[in-house]
């Protein structure tokens, strides 16, 4: 069985969600949410493409970034979710949630 591959956008932890995502059986990508010029959705593209789920940490990101992420996720008919902390085990459990 292949693993459930996780985006996690915003915060700064990546080698933190990557570390206690492997712990779960998940394949997680994170992205810090940060954007620069040109379209807001070619920097979240390639990580929403490749993800079962989708979590946004919803402190850790800005709402432009975070709106076109939510609209991306829809279109492309990915499971999504928020977290209201910064931390990397809340944001996989709600990944682990929306799997389970």
């Amino acid at each position: 069985m292949a693993m459930i591959k996780v985006a996690i956008i915003g915060g700064s932890q990546t080698n933190t969600f990557k570390k206690l995502g492997e712990k779960r059986g998940l394949s997680v990508e994170h992205h810090d949410g940060k954007t620069g010029g040109g379209p807001i959705e070619n920097y979240f593209l390639s990580i929403i493409n490749k993800a079962d789920v989708i979590i946004i940490l919803r402190g850790a990101i800005k709402h432009t970034s975070m709106w076109a992420v939510r609209e991306l996720a829809e279109k492309k008919g990915k499971k999504i979710d928020y977290h209201d902390g910064f931390g990397a085990s809340g944001a996989l459990d709600k990944a682990m949630q929306l799997v389970g």
